[in-house]
C-alpha cells in the first residue's frame, strides 16, 4: 500500500475555502468494532450506498460508501474518493454508483470535508486514505479524486500534492486551485464538468483553453444546468473516459470490446448532434472522440470532422459567444461590485441603491426568459456569482469572524439579490440578533418562516437567537410553527 503523507502547511498555502451553509441529516451509521472484531470489508452490505462508515481510528471521521455488488478481497479495484463542500458524502456516492456497479469501482464520499479551513479538508483525506486501505483491496496504479464546487478544489490540491498517488481528478463547478501550477503537464488527467448557468463557467473555459494550449489530455463538458453535481449520465462518461484513459497508460489491459463499444457510442452521439443542426455541440464531441481515443482506434472519421466543423459560421458563432459571454459577465459583475460600493458612500448612496435595483431587475427579468440564449446565461451566472460571493461572505464574518454587523451587511445583499430564500433570511436573523438589533432580527425571522423555514427544533435551539427569546412577538412566531407541526 502507498503511503499518502499531506503536509497540512503547504495545504493551507494552496487552498483557503470559504465558509457554507450548515447540513445536517439522520443517517444510519456503521460504528467501529473493537480490534478483535472489527469488520472485513466483505461484511459490509454490497450493490448499495451505506451513508455512514465511521473510521476505525478517528471515530470523528466517516464516510459514505459504495462496495460493487461482486466486491471481493481477491483482486484489486480503483477508487473514487470523493468531497462535497458541505460534507455530504452520499451525494456523490449515489451520484456515481451505477458507473461504480458497471466497472468495478469503490467509491468513497467525506463526510467531514468541507468548505472553510483545509486543515478540515486534509484530516479528512488522511482520515479515509488509511481507513479504506485497511479495509479493501485497492488498486494503488488507480486511485481518483472527484469534487464539486470548493470539493473540486480539494480533489484537485489532493491530487497535486500526493506524490502521483492520483491519476485523474473529476472536478464538478469548479476548476484547479489558481496556484496549482499548469506548465507542460499536471500530475493527473482532468475531467471538468460545468453548468450553462454556473458562475464558474469563464474559470472552467480559461482552464480548458489552458489546457488545450499546452496539449494537455483533458475534458471539459458542459450540460443543462447552475451550479451544482454534474448529472448521473456525465457521471458515468467522466468514468469511462477515465477507464480509456487507464487501457491507454496500461493500467488497465486492453479491452478491444469495451473501446470499440465506447467508440461507436461516442460516434454515434455526435452524428446525431450534427444531424440535429447542433454543430457547436457535434464539433465539441468529434474533437473529444479524437483526442480521447488516439493511438487506440483509427479516429479519422473524428479528425476530419473536427477539421470541417471548426470552419463553418455556426462552430465560429458559438466561440465567439462564448468569449463574449465571458467578458459581459466579468463587466456586468465589476459594475455591481462598484454599485455596492458606492452605497456606503454617503455623497453616491441614493443614486448607487437605485441603479444597483435597476440592474437587479433587469437581470432577473433576462434570467427567467423561456429560452436559452447568450443573454440568458449571463444573467443568471451573474446573479449567482453575486448572491454566492455575498452568502458566503457573510456567513463567513457570522461564523468564522464574528463580524456580526459585516456579516448583517453582506446578507442584506444576498437577501435583495434571492429575496425568496429562506435559509439567507434565517442567517440574517442570527445576524442581527448577535449584533444587537432584534427588531431586525423577529423581522428577518418572520419573512424566513413565511418563505418556508419551518425547523423549529433549529430555531428554539440556536443560540445565535437567544437574545430573543422574551420578546412578545419571538414567542408568537413559535407558537405559530408548533400550531403547523
Amino acid at each position: 500500500m502507498k503511503k499518502i503523507t499531506l503536509t497540512l502547511a503547504l495545504i493551507c498555502a494552496l487552498l483557503s475555502l470559504s465558509s457554507s451553509a450548515r447540513a445536517t441529516r439522520n443517517i444510519s451509521v456503521i460504528q467501529p468494532q473493537s480490534a478483535a472484531t472489527n469488520a472485513r470489508a466483505e461484511e459490509l452490505p454490497k450493490g448499495q450506498v451505506i451513508e455512514k462508515v465511521a473510521v476505525r481510528a478517528q471515530p470523528a471521521q466517516s464516510y459514505a460508501l459504495y462496495l460493487p455488488s461482486n466486491y471481493n478481497q481477491a483482486r484489486k479495484w480503483p477508487v473514487l474518493y470523493a468531497f462535497d463542500p458541505v460534507a455530504r458524502g452520499r451525494i456523490p456516492v449515489e451520484l456515481f454508483r451505477e458507473a461504480a456497479e458497471k466497472y468495478g469501482w469503490i467509491v468513497v464520499g467525506s463526510n467531514n470535508s468541507r468548505n472553510g479551513p483545509m486543515t478540515i479538508a486534509g484530516d479528512a483525506i488522511k482520515a479515509v486514505w488509511a481507513d479504506t486501505h485497511e479495509r479493501f483491496s485497492v488498486d494503488d496504479n488507480r486511485i481518483y479524486a472527484t469534487g464539486f464546487s470548493g470539493g473540486a478544489r480539494v480533489a484537485s490540491v489532493f491530487g497535486a500534492i500526493c506524490n502521483d498517488c492520483v491519476v485523474g481528478v473529476i472536478a464538478c463547478g469548479a476548476g484547479l486551485h489558481p496556484q496549482i501550477p499548469i506548465a507542460q503537464t499536471l500530475p493527473f488527467i482532468f475531467f471538468g464538468t460545468i453548468g450553462t448557468n454556473d458562475f464558474n463557467f469563464p474559470e472552467l473555459k480559461a482552464l480548458d483553453d489552458t489546457l488545450k494550449k499546452f496539449r494537455i489530455l483533458h475534458r471539459v463538458v458542459m450540460f443543462d444546468g447552475g451550479h451544482e453535481w454534474a448529472p448521473q449520465s456525465l457521471a458515468m462518461e467522466a468514468v469511462e473516459w477515465m477507464e480509456i484513459q487507464a487501457i491507454k497508460s496500461g493500467r488497465r489491459k486492453r479491452d478491444d470490446a469495451l473501446l470499440n463499444d465506447l467508440w461507436r457510442r461516442g460516434l454515434e452521439r455526435a452524428r446525431g448532434l450534427e444531424i440535429l443542426g447542433k454543430f457547436y455541440e457535434a464539433y465539441q464531441s468529434y474533437d473529444s472522440l479524437s483526442q480521447s481515443f488516439d493511438g487506440m482506434i483509427d479516429t479519422g472519421e473524428a479528425v476530419r470532422k473536427v477539421a470541417q466543423l471548426r470552419e463553418t459560421d455556426e462552430v465560429k458563432k458559438a466561440l465567439r459567444e462564448e468569449n463574449d459571454q465571458v467578458r459581459r459577465q466579468q463587466q456586468l459583475i465589476a459594475q455591481l461590485d462598484a454599485l455596492v460600493a458606492g452605497r456606503n458612500d454617503p455623497d453616491t448612496r441614493a443614486q448607487a441603491s437605485t441603479a444597483f435595483s435597476q440592474q437587479l431587475s433587469e437581470l432577473r427579468k433576462s434570467a427567467h426568459e423561456n429560452e436559452d440564449s447568450s443573454q440568458r446565461r449571463i444573467a443568471r451566472r451573474v446573479l449567482n456569482q453575486l448572491f454566492a460571493q455575498f452568502y458566503e461572505t457573510g456567513t463567513l464574518f457570522l461564523e468564522g469572524q464574528h463580524r456580526y454587523d459585516q456579516a448583517a451587511h453582506s446578507l442584506e445583499i444576498a437577501a435583495e439579490i434571492a429575496p425568496k430564500s429562506q435559509q439567507v433570511f434565517y442567517d440574517l436573523a442570527r445576524a442581527y440578533a448577535l449584533n444587537g438589533d432584534k427588531k431586525k432580527a423577529l423581522q428577518a425571522l418572520r419573512t424566513a418562516i413565511e418563505l418556508g423555514f419551518t425547523d423549529l427544533n433549529t430555531i428554539t435551539s440556536d443560540a445565535a437567537l437567544n437574545s430573543l427569546r422574551n420578546e412578545a412577538l419571538y414567542r408568537e412566531i413559535v407558537e405559530r410553527l408548533k400550531n403547523r407541526h
